[in-house]
Formats: C-alpha cells, sequence, structure tokens
C-alpha cells in the first residue's frame, strides 16, 4: 500500500472527493460527493476495469464500502472510515487505511446518521447494496 498522506494531499490538490487508479493510471475522478461518483465509475468503466484498483475517497462509509467490493478494488484511502465499512472491506479482502475512524459517517449538519449509510445498514452482500443505491439515485434525480 502506497503513502495515505500522498494519496489525500493529492485529492485536496485537486479539489477532488474521489479518485480511482490502476497501475498508476487516472480512470476515474469527481469533485462530486455522495455515492453517484462511485455508481457514475462502476456505469462508465464496468467491473472488470475497476478490479484491482485503489480507491481515494475523502469519506468512506458501509454505503461506499459495499460499492467497492462489488467491483473488488484492492485498496481504499480515506479521510474518513466508519467501523461498519471496515467489516465491509476486511470481509472482501480489502486493504485500506485512513486518517480517522468513526463509528457512524453522519449528514453535514450532525443530526443524523447519513441516508445512505441507513439505507444499507441490513445490507451485507456488495450486489445488493449496489442494486439499492442505483436504484434510490435514480429515483432522486427523476423526482
Amino acid at each position: 500500500m502506497g503513502d495515505l498522506k500522498v494519496y489525500i494531499n493529492r485529492l485536496n490538490r485537486e479539489g477532488l472527493n474521489l479518485l480511482i487508479i490502476k497501475d498508476n493510471k487516472r480512470l476515474y475522478e469527481s469533485k462530486r460527493g455522495g455515492m453517484a461518483p462511485l455508481l457514475e465509475a462502476i456505469n462508465l468503466l464496468g467491473l472488470q476495469t475497476l478490479v484491482g484498483t485503489t480507491v481515494i475517497d475523502k469519506i468512506v462509509g458501509k454505503a461506499a464500502a459495499l460499492l467497492i467490493s462489488y467491483f473488488k478494488a484492492s485498496d481504499v484511502y480515506t479521510r474518513l472510515l466508519s467501523r461498519s465499512a471496515i467489516e465491509v472491506l476486511k470481509k472482501h479482502g480489502i486493504r485500506y487505511r485512513s486518517e480517522r475512524v468513526v463509528e457512524n459517517i453522519r449528514k453535514k449538519d450532525d443530526t443524523n446518521i447519513c441516508p445512505f449509510e441507513k439505507m444499507v445498514l441490513e445490507i451485507e452482500d456488495p450486489k445488493e447494496g449496489y442494486e439499492k443505491l442505483r436504484r434510490e439515485l435514480t429515483r432522486q434525480r427523476n423526482c
């Protein structure tokens, strides 16, 4: 695994929330937050391309961990990682490094758990998590 600080500094320097690399090549990047960028990466690049990638994301909760496990990344670097995300990543053999570990990912106003985290609380299967998150984001776009 590489150096956490180097990867996080790269996100900050480039104003990114998500960066996906493979063999030192940039496959995908996004300045947007939430689950949409990870879902977009899956849809644009396909599962085969994303296998064995390194994911650098500012925040990784259980929802993100399920998506990352769905496409079988090899490494995750993040500033903020939830305990439930750690369980998912460990279960799927994905290495991780984080600056900080928290019990749950919370909403920006800190009033409650993140809605995406709530959505996948009872989900353990990455494919099921992907399907549920994809459906929800599609529904939100159509409102």
